[in-house]
């Protein structure tokens, strides 16, 4: 592998075009090696830096094997406030590190880039919804954040993009004015605040939703009708199987995607059929992503199968149990008593 130094000597050779594989290089920095790029990092020219960035954020979401944590948390301080918000969008699996919550929370907070501050309210998102509904952090670390964000939503003087960044991160919370926020924004005259609303009800689940999404899904929006096809799919919409069917046939490739992403989501005998022939067509991206959501599906069904059982077994457990401290209970009395029977049984499992 060449050096951190070779590398750096090609990212200053800006008369050169960028070598994407030799960013790969910038992946698992050592202490010693991440020294070396900062020193080297702001005399690159912002256009550089951009593409760097742009990159690297590409490169990580196709490959997860590969590493740029530390290059993109060192970027979070960057003057340029695109290189900031690409920083963010490349820590995009990051979801537990609450000092990085507590940066993003600053960010939002501070910066003076409302791009930047978006952003941030979509890195928030996502610890959001490991406090509120994993509970894989505590909720008490989440809620500065929680209250700032709702703040933001709130506020009309802040900008569209960071007030509906706010309320997308809010989807993944269990707030109690939620519903009021997500129906107040499907109401907005601004369509990029309806769209923000329609990806929260998709975050809630909630069946509530399902008459605003099947009409997102009609909608004349390219970009609404996605949304919606995710919500569908997250909300698990029956009655949306026949509109997805023909988002599919409709053309669009990243609306495709997502409709076949809901269809595996929500199930049922139609969309298996429709997810069968998709599989088995002569369109090979169409059946890779018909093969994923085939295979979603199936382990829905084996779960749905499963759980009762399990249910059942931990009903029968508990009942064994709580017969079991009965029984001792009842022993422990006779015995101080004087009253112990030598014949008496502990109770059986049925």
């Amino acid at each position: 592998m060449p050096s951190v130094e070779a590398l750096l000597a090609h990212l200053e050779d800006e008369a050169t075009p960028l070598s994407i594989p030799r960013l790969y290089w910038l992946s698992d920095l050592n202490d010693e090696e991440l020294e070396q790029v900062a020193r080297t990092w702001l005399k690159l020219s912002t256009a550089r830096r951009r593409t760097i960035m742009s990159h690297l954020v590409d490169i990580s979401e196709e490959n997860t094997e590969l590493d740029f944590g530390r290059l993109f948390r060192m970027a979070l301080s960057d003057p340029d406030p695109e290189v900031r918000a690409l920083a963010i969008d490349g820590l995009w699996y990051e979801d537990q590190d609450l000092q990085l919550m507590r940066r993003f929370f600053e960010l939002f907070e501070k910066d003076p880039s409302s791009e930047v501050r978006a952003r941030a309210a979509i890195g928030l998102g996502r610890y959001l919804f490991n406090a509120c509904i994993m509970e894989r952090i505590p909720l008490s670390a989440a809620r500065p954040a929680i209250e700032a964000l709702r703040q933001a939503f709130y506020n009309p003087q802040e900008p569209l993009e960071v007030r509906r960044r706010a309320l997308e991160a809010l989807g993944n919370t269990l707030e109690p004015d939620l519903s009021l926020m997500i129906a107040r924004a499907y109401e907005d005259p601004d369509e990029r605040m309806r769209m923000s609303a329609v990806f929260a009800m998709g975050r809630t689940g909630e069946e509530r939703w399902a008459p605003c999404v099947m009409e997102a899904l009609r909608s004349p929006s390219l970009a609404m009708r996605y949304e919606a096809a995710v919500a569908a799919g997250e909300i698990g919409i029956r009655e949306a199987v026949p509109l997805l069917a023909r988002l599919i046939e409709e053309g669009d490739t990243e609306i495709q995607e997502a409709a076949i992403w809901a269809l595996g989501e929500i199930g049922g005998p139609r969309a298996r059929e429709i997810l069968e022939e998709l599989a088995e067509g002569e369109d090979e991206d169409l059946a890779a992503l018909a093969e994923e959501a085939l295979e979603e599906l199936n382990l829905m069904e084996e779960a749905e199968t499963f759980l009762p059982l399990l249910e059942m077994d931990l009903k029968s457990d508990a009942a064994e149990a709580e017969a079991w401290q009965t029984f001792w209970e009842e022993e422990e009395k006779g015995q101080e008593e004087g009253e112990g029977d030598d014949e008496e049984k502990p109770p059986s499992r049925r």
